[in-house]
């Protein structure tokens, strides 16, 4: 119950001067010692790691694998124990998001010392580790991504007079239509070999040369491969240099633009003083008429705005934007339609792990059909590990500590590998009870041979290959000044050269019966964009293109479906951190059950090549793109 307030007192007499406010004594000035106390303190309890392990030179990603949703969360704890420096608007996230940026132990320490005066309170540790309540689950929102119509850029062409405009290059024209219309203009277009070209150093960190905007024409060189993540380092470099105005221009439906929607939107959210736009267009229009409308696109006034448009080759504008549709009605209160039966066989790519897990034990139970899974963890022995009462990785680190790892590069490795055998283990357990069979095959998805082999080994063992499920995908997150570009380039080629190669494969069936369809498993980060993730959302954009390619020529249906956030009892990408940090936004996640069963559903009665699942009820213009 609460407490009563004290009764007032009574005013001091008439004739008595009313005293002076005393002033709050300053806080204690904190010594290094004590805040390094703290953290180390905090970081031992949500890592697992032992104080004389935790070395306050050791980088927290690279060392102890402290990823940057784990680091926010450890800087939260921080920030309740000590109190932080709040910005002008008395909001402390500034120096939440600061503080997460830095890379070692010492480091925070240094900044809290010279930022946040004050003394370390007690940190009370039942709340300190207790998660945030999860927001109440509706059902599950399905949404159709459809091209909408926008009106026309509205931008002055006169006000780039003056400016100096980078161009890399195309082999089509319109380059040159390009500049000879900025020529006119007054501006000033310079040729660039890549975006990062026109920002100085080339490393990330400069403050560019004096360019005011790039426009990238590479995706539309003639090719079938994707321009990225080869193109990655150049972009990062021009937008992290401070070019104000970045175009990243495709022709609709080629090869060479897949991916730059998604890493457009990511990209806004992290500069948002920047114009960042990709742009769509016609690949037969003339050039001049494309030039005219880069003009108009690249001298609009400021960032807002969409971060992916697109033109039609008669010069509507227009953006894919998500829009609530319900699935045909079913005929009856019956069963689902049948899509498949008990002597089909699907096969999965995810390593028998995560949402691809589910989904396989979803399909097997409802069908009873033969799983074939594809994944990169070798097979686990059939005997359980070791350590089977650390039941998470916090738990697991102090077990192999225990048993006398003590590099944390080598823990972090095991810890993984055993958390992984588990969940592989798992899965083919209970597969083993509901399906007509089960196999694990260890193949990398980036290999075009394995893949091969894995699809041919398949058909020669049952006759058939009816479904397959492209599941696989990998997490390297971090905003794009601090993204390595071999990080970038394996999230974005496990999801999309992954899918080219089981496409290929599965579309060349020979004499056998022809697949009945072919699910990319995507993510909305490609469709909305998110901080931190610009890889991440490049790959699943790029997913939902090649679905929208495929469509006409795969024999079987062709469906990329954009998954929002799955509960962390999933086992996918969702970890207990990013849980909690999304129930702190108020973002639901999507039970397990529920999403399989909403995946089934879209298999027996959808008919749309893309689709978004989500479990928060969206507005109908829940997004420009």
């Amino acid at each position: 119950p609460r407490r009563r307030p004290p009764p007032p007192r009574s005013p001091p007499p008439a004739e008595a001067p009313a005293p002076a406010p005393a002033e709050a004594p300053a806080p204690a000035r904190r010594s290094a010692e004590d805040v390094m106390d703290v953290v180390l303190e905090i970081v031992h309890v949500r890592t697992g790691y032992p104080l004389d392990m935790l070395d306050p030179e050791l980088d927290l990603e690279a060392d102890l694998s402290i990823d940057s949703i784990k680091r926010v969360e450890i800087i939260g704890a921080l920030a309740d124990r000590i109190g932080l420096p709040q910005d002008p608007g008395g909001s402390a996230e500034s120096a939440v998001e600061e503080l997460s940026r830095i890379k070692t132990l010492r480091a925070i320490v240094d900044w809290v010392i010279a930022h946040a005066p004050g003394a370390p309170t007690a940190e009370p540790q039942p709340a300190a580790l207790a998660p945030a309540p999860l927001p109440t689950t509706p059902p599950v929102t399905r949404l159709r991504v459809d091209l909408c119509p926008v009106p026309p850029a509205d931008g002055d062409p006169a006000s780039l007079d003056g400016l100096r405009i980078g161009i890399v290059e195309d082999d089509q024209g319109l380059a040159s239509a390009l500049a000879d219309a900025l020529e006119a203009l007054g501006a000033e277009p310079q040729t660039l070999q890549e975006a990062g070209a026109g920002t100085g150093t080339g490393t990330g960190t400069g403050t560019g040369t004096g360019l005011d905007g790039i426009v990238d024409l590479s995706s539309l060189r003639a090719g079938t491969e994707p321009v990225l993540p080869e193109v990655f380092p150049g972009l990062r470099d021009a937008l992290t240099g401070g070019v104000p105005r970045l175009l990243l221009v495709a022709a609709s439906g080629g090869p060479g633009g897949a991916g730059l929607h998604g890493f457009a939107r990511s990209a806004a959210l992290e500069f948002p003083a920047a114009l960042v736009r990709a742009v769509d267009v016609h690949p037969k229009e003339d050039p001049e008429r494309v030039a005219a409308r880069l003009v108009r696109e690249l001298a609009t006034d400021g960032p807002d705005g969409p971060a992916s448009v697109g033109y039609t080759l008669d010069g509507a504008r227009a953006v894919r934007r998500p829009v609530l549709a319900a699935l045909p009605a079913a005929d009856g209160p019956g069963p689902r339609p049948a899509v498949l039966d008990p002597g089909s066989v699907v096969l999965l790519t995810g390593g028998a792990r995560g949402i691809t897990a589910r989904t396989a034990l979803a399909l097997a139970r409802a069908t009873g059909c033969h799983i074939e899974l594809l994944g990169r963890t070798p097979r686990p022995p059939a005997a359980e590990d070791e350590f089977g009462q650390a039941q998470d990785r916090v738990a697991l680190r102090a077990a192999l500590i225990a048993s006398g790892v003590r590099r944390p590069a080598e823990i972090e490795t095991a810890a993984s590998r055993i958390l992984a055998e588990r969940e592989v283990r798992t899965t083919l357990t209970a597969l083993a009870t509901v399906a007509a069979s089960v196999r694990y095959h260890c193949a990398d998805v980036t290999d075009e041979r394995a893949v091969r082999a894995v699809v041919a080994d398949v058909r020669e063992r049952h006759g058939r290959l009816d479904g397959i499920v492209h599941g696989a995908g990998i997490l390297r997150d971090g905003l794009l000044r601090d993204k390595r570009p071999a990080d970038f380039a394996e999230v974005f080629t496990t999801k999309v050269a992954g899918a080219r190669h089981l496409a290929a494969a599965a579309a060349e069936h020979g004499a056998w019966p022809a697949p009945r369809f072919l699910a990319l498993f995507g993510s909305v980060a490609g469709v909305y964009g998110n901080r931190g993730q610009s890889d991440y959302a490049a790959a699943n954009d790029a997913l939902d293109g090649l679905a929208h390619a495929w469509a006409q020529s795969f024999p079987g249906r062709v469906l990329s479906v954009d998954w929002g956030p799955w509960a962390a009892e999933a086992g996918g990408m969702v970890t207990p951190e990013l849980e909690r940090a999304y129930a702190r936004r108020g973002v639901p996640l999507l039970p397990p059950d529920a999403g399989t069963s909403a995946f089934l559903d879209e298999l027996a009665r959808g008919t749309d090549v893309q689709v978004v699942l989500m479990a928060q009820a969206a507005a109908e213009d829940g997004g420009d793109e």
